[in-house]
């Protein structure tokens, strides 16, 4: 349930000089044992000066920060913390890198130089990572923020994937406080070539080339948890966000969770961990050929069905977004890249036959989760789309 935003959001702004005129619901994701609601803010000062502020209301366990203000929700008398982008409590370095003049500073004393950076966000999940992008004279980085306890493993990472052979970024430089310097990645992404990659097979066999190689990195630490590993916790919010079809759900949950305890043995390798689309650059001349790997944070041991799940249902996701926006060719064609991709990982691993339909099904649950529960219209039918498709992919396995 969404906190009473029309309560929390103009206490928070009290106190600051700005008058909160209106709200829109951005986000919404999981943060511990609640939720991290993200909204659009209008806001105006004194002076009649406007503003939209991308603010933030966390209900997990509060803990006062210097970046957050701690005011009550009165719908359930319970405190809430909320902040505003780019002040994020969980991510010191992000205020830091959003100004130019301060990042051409920053960056110098790291030893890497820029004249007249340009920044724009690449990527954004409150409280986990930040992702800026730097247009620069000549060149391109990505500015790469994280918790700062993650700086060490995540660059430890990009040496592991690079030492076997895997087209990840290079780190050019690191500070304790969560930033990261990335090269920015050679090629397109692979989600703007869909068209030509979804008539070529060879882009399947790449990706399910790069899975194997990516087995044979040094990793020490286990991947980061998945839908199935969360499956608990996303049946019950996806049953409390979507309950007219929550007989469906159960079913559905019933049926993955069965099919798990049949499951013997648990092979383990090293899986990229959140694979899709996205986390794909390839050569624009020859887009079936991979010239990018983004996003290794995620890495670690897990079982060799898990990327091509995470894989496949992206796919799936992405023909309901291209469909929503009236391209039913991008849409068509990331449906035969979703099965295509499927068939390439299940040549090259055997095993992964009786994980690969739960593993899609979950993530797709998953996705629903996350449409759900932006109470919105268009969510809620998004999520419904979804349970069908989670459905699907169980019966034909």
């Amino acid at each position: 349930m969404w906190p009473d935003s029309a309560a929390v959001l103009p206490q928070a702004f009290s106190g600051t000089g700005v008058t909160v005129v209106s709200f829109r619901p951005h986000s919404v994701e999981p943060s511990g044992s609640g939720f991290l609601y993200g909204y659009e803010v209008d806001t105006v000062d004194a002076a009649g000066t406007t503003a939209t502020v991308l603010t933030f209301v966390d209900t997990d366990v509060v803990r006062p920060d210097a970046g957050s203000v701690v005011t009550t929700d009165p719908s359930t008398g319970r405190p809430v913390s909320v902040w505003a982008y780019p002040h994020d409590p969980v991510l010191p370095a992000l205020a830091g890198v959003t100004y130019p003049d301060r990042v051409q500073a920053s960056l110098a004393e790291l030893g890497v130089h820029v004249e007249r950076p340009a920044l724009s966000v690449a990527a954004y999940r409150p409280g986990k990572r930040a992702v800026i992008r730097l247009d620069a004279s000549g060149t391109t980085l990505f500015l790469k923020v994280v918790r700062p306890d993650r700086v060490g493993p995540i660059a430890g990472l990009h040496g592991a994937f690079l030492a076997a052979g895997l087209p990840v970024p290079r780190v050019l430089a690191t500070r304790a406080d969560g930033l990261l310097v990335l090269e920015r990645a050679p090629g397109v992404p692979a989600g703007t070539r869909v068209l030509a990659l979804a008539e070529d097979d060879r882009f399947a066999e790449a990706v399910a080339e790069l899975g194997a190689r990516t087995e044979t990195v040094q990793a020490v630490r286990t991947a980061q948890g998945d839908a199935l590993d969360h499956a608990a916790w996303h049946r019950a919010t996806l049953t409390a966000a979507l309950p007219e079809r929550a007989h469906d759900i159960a079913a559905l949950y019933d049926a993955i969770d069965a099919r798990r305890a049949g499951w013997t043995g648990d092979a383990r390798v090293v899986v990229h961990g959140d694979l899709h689309l996205e986390q794909l650059f390839v050569d624009p001349d020859e887009p079936w050929r991979v010239t990018g790997l983004l996003d290794v944070d995620t890495a670690g041991w897990g079982h060799p069905a898990r990327d091509a799940a995470g894989l496949v249902a992206h796919l799936v996701v992405t023909a309901q977004w291209h469909r929503g926006n009236g391209d039913e060719a991008e849409a068509r064609a990331c449906e035969r890249l979703a099965d295509r991709a499927g068939r390439a990982w299940a040549v090259r691993h055997p095993s992964i036959a009786d994980r690969l339909a739960p593993g899609v099904a979950s993530q797709l649950l998953a996705h629903a989760g996350g449409q759900a529960t932006l109470g919105t219209d268009s969510g809620h039918r998004k999520a419904s789309q979804l349970v069908d498709a989670a459905a699907g992919a169980l019966a034909l396995a």
